[in-house]
C-alpha cells in the first residue's frame, strides 16, 4: 500500500507534538468538507510540508445521517476553491437506504444509479476532473464497479482511482472475502491497474493482506477517546487507572497487569516519541500521536503489504 490515510482533523497539539518526533514524516490526511476550518489549516500545514497529500472526502455519511447537509453544486464550488492545494476528492456519492433501517436491494439499485450520476455530473464541472475518485458501496451489484472499471472519458482514458467502501457495520473476515471479491473483479476486468481507496480500514493485518493504493482511518482518534494506545510490541492496550472490574481482562489497564519487564518495554517505545507514561495517561493528544507513530512503524514492518500474505477465502456473495 502506498498511503495510509490519517482521517479526520488534527489539533494544533497533535501538530506540535507529530513534529517534534525525532523520526517524523510527513502524513497523508484526509478531511471532511463538512469541516472546513479543518481543511484551511490542513492545507497551511500543507505548504509547509507536514501534510504531505491530502484528501477531501465528501462527507456523505454525515449528511446520510442528518448531521449535515450540502448540495453537489455547494462541493463543487468548495473544490475548485481550493482546486491547487489538494490532491484527490471524493465525489458526493450516495449512501444506500436510509440511515438505521434494514436495506433492500432496491436501495442497492438506487445508490448505485444515483452516486454514478453525480461522479458524472461533477466531472464535467470540477476544475480537475482527473482528482475526482466515484464511490462504490458493499452491497451494491458487482455490475456497478464493473461499470466503472469499463468506463472510458472522452479521451478513451480509463478511471485511475476508483474509492471502495467495504460495510462497517461488518466483521472484519467479511471485509477481507469482500475485499478479495473486488480484487479478483479488478484483475478480470479491463482496467486491472486502477488505483483503489478503501474507506475506514481500521484493521492493519488486513491492509497487509489486500493491495491497495491507499485506505483511511479514524482509528488513531477512536482508540484514544478510550483512553488506549497502540503499542508496536503489545497492540491495543489501555492506560487508564480506572479499575476495570465487570469487563475482560484484556479492558484492564496495562499498567495494572503488566510485569516490570513489560512496563520497561511500554517506557521505551515511548521514549522513542519523547513521551512518558504520565504523559499518555493524562493527554488524550499524546495517545493520538502515540498511536499514529505506531501505525506508521508497523504499516512499515510488520504490517507491510505482501502478496505472500494473501489467502484464498470464500465468496461472500
Amino acid at each position: 500500500m502506498e498511503k495510509y490515510v490519517f482521517s479526520g482533523a488534527l489539533t494544533d497539539t497533535m501538530h506540535d507534538m507529530l513534529l517534534a518526533l525525532p523520526d517524523f514524516e510527513p502524513l497523508d490526511i484526509l478531511v471532511s468538507q463538512i469541516d472546513r476550518s479543518s481543511i484551511k489549516k490542513t492545507i497551511k500545514w500543507k505548504h509547509e510540508g507536514f501534510c504531505r497529500w491530502l484528501f477531501i472526502d465528501s462527507g456523505a455519511f454525515s449528511i446520510h445521517t442528518g448531521k449535515a447537509h450540502t448540495t453537489v453544486d455547494e462541493y463543487i464550488e468548495f473544490l475548485n476553491s481550493i482546486d491547487d492545494d489538494i490532491d484527490v476528492f471524493a465525489q458526493l456519492d450516495t449512501i444506500p437506504g436510509k440511515f438505521g433501517q434494514p436495506k433492500s436491494k432496491q436501495d442497492y439499485e438506487e445508490s448505485a444509479r444515483r452516486s454514478w450520476e453525480n461522479f458524472l455530473y461533477m466531472r464535467e464541472r470540477v476544475k480537475s476532473p482527473h482528482k475526482l475518485m466515484p464511490v462504490f458501496h458493499y452491497g451494491e451489484s458487482f455490475d456497478a464497479l464493473n461499470n466503472m472499471l469499463e468506463w472510458r472519458d472522452e479521451n478513451g482514458q480509463a478511471l485511475d482511482y476508483v474509492g471502495i467502501s467495504p460495510a462497517n457495520d461488518s466483521s472484519q473476515a467479511e471485509k477481507n472475502t469482500y475485499l478479495n471479491e473486488v480484487a479478483n473483479l479488478i484483475a478480470a476486468s479491463s482496467n486491472p491497474n486502477v488505483k483503489t481507496h478503501l474507506y475506514g480500514m481500521t484493521s492493519l493485518d488486513a491492509l497487509s493482506k489486500y493491495k491497495c493504493y491507499s485506505a483511511d482511518s479514524i482509528s488513531h482518534r477512536l482508540i484514544s477517546g478510550y483512553a488506549k494506545i497502540l503499542s508496536p510490541t503489545f497492540g491495543v492496550i489501555s492506560v487508564s487507572d480506572k479499575t476495570r472490574t465487570n469487563k475482560s481482562k484484556s479492558n484492564m489497564s496495562f499498567l495494572q497487569l503488566a510485569d516490570e519487564s513489560n512496563i520497561k518495554v511500554l517506557e521505551s517505545e515511548l521514549a522513542e516519541c519523547n513521551f512518558t507514561i504520565e504523559d499518555i495517561k493524562e493527554s488524550s493528544n499524546a495517545r493520538v500521536v502515540f498511536t499514529m507513530h505506531s501505525i506508521q512503524k508497523l504499516m512499515a514492518t510488520k504490517y507491510k503489504y505482501s502478496e505472500d500474505r494473501i489467502k484464498k477465502v470464500k465468496k461472500l456473495f
